[in-house]
């Protein structure tokens, strides 16, 4: 029953943004650049920056970075492993690591955890959600961290040949999600108040938009990617991404000792368990390396982490769970 309420409450939500999005593409001819670069370039940096300034840290959440970091690593080098196993080579074998490793935190990530932690246990009758800053805040450092990697070791891995320290810089530096954490910070340590300039009303109405625009573009790339029957490559990927990610987070905060509140967990190890990442498909189309198979194998676990996401929400609660 509560695996069914948490599918009610926290995922069809989502999959029925995504299902408009779907639609529209049916209908109308959509340009789906367009989204993507209004949500890279200005819905996607609002709302970490609306995030960021609104939740106040504490030291021990700086230790999220390098447990996702850890987490990261592990995955790359067993997805490696996993990838020589099956004697896969060159932009395949980079194509496997890849999609293996990076989650959609970005885009899936922060709108699910939006909907988790405005909905009961977390919430109140009345409408309050206590835990939503505390939850964000932990989500937005982990999208910057996966943002980071994904649009630089990530894409290096879609092109299948080595990027140089001035590929990697240039990568960097275009991420403006980045440049809205740091401008959020740096805001409210010059003890800068928005919430009563015209400002505040603007990065609210981002906010609310995000969750609709992000889904609704993951929409657009369903209907333009059908699926097809899994092989062992998407198959393969998929286990790790949504199984083996996940498994290994709950390694990764045990190793932590207890560093991090219930919530900090929660949001890890659920973060863990996103699907993989659709900013591969993009780098795939740019670079034409395999990008068919990326494609099937992002979509794939896309659609297979509505069933494994329901479980690992779950479960989340029940390794993690509030204490009272």
């Amino acid at each position: 029953m509560i695996l069914l309420q948490i599918l009610w409450d926290d995922i069809l939500p989502l999959f029925a943004f995504i299902g408009a999005g779907v639609f529209l593409d049916s209908k109308f001819k959509i340009d789906i650049s367009t989204y993507s670069r209004l949500t890279i370039w200005v819905v996607l940096p609002c709302f970490i920056f609306y995030t960021m300034y609104r939740y106040h840290f504490e030291s021990d959440d700086l230790l999220m970075i390098p447990a996702a970091l850890i987490l990261l690593a592990v995955m790359y080098f067993l997805s490696m492993g996993m990838a020589h196993m099956f004697h896969l080579g060159g932009a395949e074998k980079g194509a496997f690591e890849a999609v293996s490793s990076f989650s959609n935190a970005g885009h899936i990530g922060a709108a699910l955890a939006v909907m988790i932690f405005t909905h009961p246990p977390f919430a109140t009758e009345a409408g309050s959600a206590p835990h939503l800053a505390e939850a964000m805040g932990t989500m937005v450092i982990i999208m910057i961290v996966m943002n980071i990697v994904v649009n630089t070791f990530g894409a290096a891995l879609i092109r299948s040949r080595g990027s140089t320290v001035k590929e990697v810089l240039s990568f960097m530096v275009k991420m403006p999600a980045l440049y809205a954490a740091i401008l959020a910070i740096l805001v409210r340590s010059a003890g800068i108040y928005l919430e009563h300039t015209f400002l505040w009303p603007v990065l609210t109405h981002f906010n609310g938009a995000f969750i609709v625009l992000v889904t609704v573009t993951i929409g657009l790339q369903l209907h333009r990617s059908k699926l097809r029957k899994p092989d062992r490559f998407i198959l393969a990927t998929s286990f790790n991404k949504l199984i083996l990610c996940p498994a290994i987070a709950w390694g990764v905060l045990t190793l932590f000792g207890g560093a991090f509140s219930p919530i900090a967990s929660q949001v890890f190890f659920i973060c863990a368990a996103v699907p993989s990442s659709m900013a591969l498909i993009i780098y795939g189309v740019e670079y034409g390396e395999d990008a068919g198979l990326v494609t099937q194998s992002v979509l794939f676990s896309t659609v297979a982490g509505a069933l494994t996401l329901t479980c690992m929400i779950y479960l989340a609660r029940v390794l993690f769970p509030l204490a009272g």
